[in-house]
């Protein structure tokens, strides 16, 4: 802005300069033109001789009688006069004089001595009688400039010295005027943007845009970013804010939901064990088996949410300690062989280390959560793989960390990245029929809490189709500091 300002005021500076020089030079050379047809500026002093010269031949120029002819040969456009006896007493004239005369002595110091008085000069001259006596004098008042030599071009030369000597402000004025209006101008359009800007966030309309070029202004143009990042920051506060509160909404109609079908199975079947009051044992116990099955359900839903709102809090923090993965993975394989089996689904588990031999060692890693999260994929592959198909589990352990890897031959994701499972409550119903899930549906929640103790880990995890069928799962993690 100060570089700006600056540059503003030298533009109008040099303008006012360059262009009162050619005015100068304009009015000079107009003048020197026109010169040739005017009067010097003491053209009515030189011509005082001769008017002098003249007066001088009349019988008695100082009585009063000869004042016409005085009057004819004084040129009155230009020059005054007043005439005096020789006791220094004023006889007429056509002006009257602001220091009075007072005796012959006063008058006689006064002749051949111009005086300045008011602008004007005043010249006095002898007069003689005609026997040569001193008769008296005239006193002929005359100015030095080229308009009052020049009575009748007066106005335009007063004019063109007015603007000779005015050129120099009004352009300045002038000047100024204009670069003021040129800066307002520049400045007028992003302090627009800001207002109008400004006015939509009044608004709650945060979608638009501050990036509209440079405006050439240092100061504007870092105000104009300060804007901006405050407007993204905002739509992305508001936007969190929005998502937070439609995933409540989500979170309440889901829990809503996966908990009112098993409370209602357990309200049905209560209500049928009351009035069978124990007459038919083997449906008492079915419908016991009913009850704990939906019972199960519910705890298993209110778990999966508290274990959700557990790893989204901003202070959750994993446990890291040493970790054999291998033997740690092979006692987790065991649990899921025999789940597979009374599933009729075969287990196939695979690790690799990729390790030297001489790094092989534990790893720091958080087990409790890493088995939460074979959990989670296991028994999703699991709860789709068909009879008789394969669920698979792969280790590959890195220096530094770990990579893993569950396939099965199920029906696989309904989206082709698999990229909205990771979601809350996200369920892919379409691709994997409920009819498909001998385990009663599930939450929603695994594959979310599994990508983020994933990322807690400082891996990734994606999901994706197999070319020759099924689902497959990968995700890293790395060694905790």
């Amino acid at each position: 802005m100060k570089s700006l300002i600056q540059r503003s005021f030298h533009r109008t500076f040099l303008l006012s300069v360059l262009a009162t020089l050619l005015t100068w030079a304009v009015g000079l050379s107009a003048l020197l033109v026109w010169g040739n047809s005017l009067r010097p500026a003491n053209y009515y002093e030189s011509r005082i001789p001769q008017i002098v010269s003249q007066i001088r031949q009349l019988d008695h120029p100082v009585s009063p009688a000869s004042r016409v002819e005085v009057e004819r040969i004084v040129p009155a456009e230009g020059m005054g006069y007043e005439m005096f006896d020789a006791s220094g007493k004023r006889m007429y004239g056509s002006y009257t004089g602001e220091g009075a005369i007072c005796s012959t002595a006063d008058l006689l110091e006064r002749l051949n001595d111009p005086a300045a008085s008011g602008g004007y000069f005043v010249q006095y001259e002898p007069l003689t009688g005609p026997g040569g006596e001193f008769a008296g004098a005239i006193a002929l008042r005359y100015k030095l400039t080229m308009a009052s030599a020049n009575p009748a071009e007066a106005v335009p030369l007063l004019l063109g010295g007015l603007l000779m000597a005015a050129a120099p402000f009004a352009y300045l004025y002038g000047f100024t005027l204009w670069s003021g209006r040129r800066l307002s101008r520049r400045l007028e359009e992003p302090f627009g943007h800001l207002i109008e800007g400004a006015e939509k966030i009044r608004e709650h309309d945060l979608d638009f845009s501050l990036e509209r070029g440079g405006t050439g202004v240092r100061e504007l143009n870092q105000l104009l970013s300060a804007f901006e990042q405050m407007r993204e920051a905002l739509r992305e506060s508001l936007r969190r804010e929005w998502q937070s509160e439609r995933d409540r909404r989500d979170m309440i109609a889901a829990v809503a939901h996966d908990l009112g079908t098993p409370l209602s199975v357990i309200r049905g079947h209560a209500e049928v064990l009351l009035d069978d009051a124990g007459r038919r044992p083997e449906r008492a116990v079915r419908y016991a088996e009913t009850i704990l099955g939906a019972a199960d359900r519910s705890i298993r839903l209110t778990a999966d949410l508290s274990e959700a709102a557990q790893v989204e809090r901003p202070d959750f923090a994993l446990s890291p300690e040493p970790v054999d993965l291998e033997t740690a993975v092979r006692a987790k394989g065991r649990e899921y062989a025999f789940l597979c089996r009374e599933r009729g689904v075969d287990f196939a588990l695979a690790v690799r280390d990729l390790r030297a031999e001489d790094r092989r060692g534990p790893q720091r890693l958080d087990q409790h959560r890493l088995n939460r999260v074979l959990d989670n994929l296991v028994s999703n592959a699991l709860r789709y793989a068909p009879e008789g198909s394969l669920v698979a589990l792969e280790l590959r352990i890195r220096p530094g960390g770990a990579e893993f890897e569950v396939r099965d031959d199920g029906p696989g994701f309904a989206e082709a990245g698999g990229g909205r499972i990771f979601e809350k409550f996200y369920r892919e119903d379409a691709a994997r029929p409920a009819a498909a899930d001998p385990g009663g549906g599930h939450s929603g929640l695994g594959l979310f809490i599994a990508r983020t103790v994933v990322r807690r880990h400082g891996g990734e995890i994606a999901a994706q189709n197999r070319p020759e069928g099924g689902a497959c799962v990968t995700f890293s993690v790395a060694e905790l500091d």
